[in-house]
């Protein structure tokens, strides 16, 4: 995808014919039903290269980079992190994208983001940083989530016992909450009822009120909230894990009313025998079983159990190893057949998509996506690689659209070095993968993209804007007419016969590459 044997860009003010080769890429579609996400075929287990490698048939859109302007005329930081779609009412076209950045001293970004039916691409606007100095700052904001009132949660991954405004809470090491619509923190304070420790993640029940959470340390803690009153995270009892990681354990309750409690939670859950685990990066909660799942790095696992009631219960039951597991490997069923592949270290962000299918983005390893579908289990596996990101790089955040087309997530620290070659999005952009990157990624008929032909042949004139692809050759005759853009992709060579031309103000794209993200 990255040798060019020759690139025309015509913006001419008179017709012209030529004749060489270049190469090819998409072209619309009429609608048509829309696969899963999840329906994919394995990618081949491979170590990182400066290009982003996901399964044929999808495509991406970039929709932020590190260092573009915001709205607001900052930039938007390094070390993109969650990437939380709040939809706006329900829609999976409407919402606000949050993007955590997990560095020192740390930051959200928040924009409107709109799919534009017309021209079947996301747009973003009103990009802005949260104001975090009624908090007195933030720090490394990791992972988070999307409340189910649709305000974002962001977490402190590094807590500290400093407190430079002297109001007896630790300043950092907390939960916050934000309204993505007005771009403030909600209650104008952290959320101090959920705990001072390494927060990673956190995942707020259907109910409004049960919120599950994990201390991302060695020991590492888990945590299981439940609020006094609906949608009012900063008032309620917290309690911490104890028990079996492979049968059954209890909630016990911390004492969490004072800010000096507030301020010990780790030491309380230590006191108490909490279970200990080396570093929780991720809970979420299945919506096909109700269980909890969450990743511990450390351990190269993800869990599982179930919780007698979120709201009321002290017991939890059917505790047990979901996936994973230090020395566990799994066949992948690859288009190249049958390859066996460790499951590898650093299981960190997770995410569940409509239909119940677990994603698990790595850090660690060879930082894979990889998708657990909803039939796994340890003893007969059912996993495969979605995506290899670039050199340098892991993968984080992802989230959903409701309608479980459009998948949002980021690419976090690549290496500086990606840039000996490129990879054009669904705009046509040129992406070179040397600085963080928030990306759209959904399958090619979501975007209108026509599937990869073997040959293809344009022979109509005039021939109509739009990208065009082949897997091996294409052959283009006729006229593009002003104002169009015609964009050609293809993996061997173009052939522009006599009789291609293009006239004033149009623009023609070739390029030798391949398929879109084959």
């Amino acid at each position: 995808m990255k040798k060019l044997l020759l690139v025309c860009l015509l913006v001419y003010t008179s017709s012209l014919s030529c004749l060489g080769m270049v190469s090819p890429e998409n072209t619309i579609l009429v609608d048509s039903t829309i696969t899963p996400l999840s329906n994919f075929t394995s990618l081949a287990p491979l170590d990182q290269k400066d290009s982003l490698f996901i399964p044929f048939g999808y495509s991406f859109q970039v929709i932020a980079q590190r260092g573009d302007t915001m709205s607001d005329g900052n930039t938007f930081p390094p070390n993109f992190d969650f990437t939380g779609f709040v939809p706006l009412n329900g829609s999976s076209t409407n919402g606000y994208l949050s993007i955590n950045s997990e560095y020192l001293p740390g930051g959200v970004s928040i924009m409107d983001v709109n799919f534009d039916s017309t021209t079947i691409r996301w747009s973003k606007s009103n990009a802005s940083a949260i104001d975090f100095t009624p908090v007195v700052g933030t720090v490394a904001n990791c992972s988070g989530t999307v409340t189910p009132w649709n305000t974002i949660i962001t977490c402190e991954e590094y807590p500290t016992t400093y407190d430079f405004n002297n109001d007896s809470y630790n300043d950092t090491g907390w939960a916050i909450e934000i309204d993505p619509v007005s771009r403030t923190i909600v209650n104008n304070q952290k959320i101090w009822a959920l705990g001072n420790f390494a927060h990673e993640n956190i995942v707020v029940h259907a109910n409004q009120r049960t919120a599950y959470q994990g201390a991302d340390s060695s020991p590492g803690y888990l945590f299981k909230f439940v609020a006094d009153a609906a949608q009012n995270l900063h008032s309620g009892k917290l309690y911490v894990y104890v028990g079996s990681k492979g049968g059954s354990g209890n909630w016990l309750l911390l004492n969490n009313t004072t800010k000096a409690e507030r301020n010990s939670t780790m030491t309380q859950a230590a006191s108490l025998g909490a279970t200990s685990f080396a570093g929780i990066e991720d809970v979420e909660i299945s919506p096909k079983d109700g269980k909890i799942y969450f990743a511990v790095k450390g351990e190269s696992t993800v869990y599982r159990f179930e919780d007698s009631d979120p709201l009321t219960g002290t017991t939890v039951s059917n505790f047990e190893t979901f996936v994973g597991g230090s020395t566990q490997t799994y066949d992948l069923n690859t288009s190249s057949g049958i390859i066996n592949e460790p499951w590898g270290t650093g299981n960190d962000n997770l995410a569940f998509d409509n239909e119940g299918n677990l994603w698990v983005l790595q850090d660690g390893s060879r930082n894979y996506v990889w998708l657990v579908d909803t039939s796994h289990t340890q003893a007969n596996p059912s996993v495969k690689i979605f995506m290899r990101p670039p050199t340098g790089s892991e993968p984080t955040g992802l989230t959903f659209s409701p309608d479980n087309k459009f998948m949002f997530m980021s690419i976090q620290h690549p290496s500086g070095a990606n840039n000996s070659s490129f990879q054009q999005d669904v705009n046509n952009l040129n992406v070179t993968f040397e600085r963080d990157v928030s990306l759209i990624i959904a399958r090619n008929e979501t975007w209108k993209i026509k599937p990869c032909q073997a040959n293809l042949s344009l022979n109509t004139s005039p021939i109509s804007s739009g990208t065009y692809q082949s897997s091996h050759e294409i052959q283009a005759y006729g006229e593009i007419e002003n104002p169009s853009k015609v964009f050609l992709k293809a993996n061997t060579y173009i052939i522009l016969n006599q009789g291609f031309s293009v006239q004033a103000g149009a623009t023609f794209l070739g390029h030798i590459g391949g398929c879109q993200n084959n």
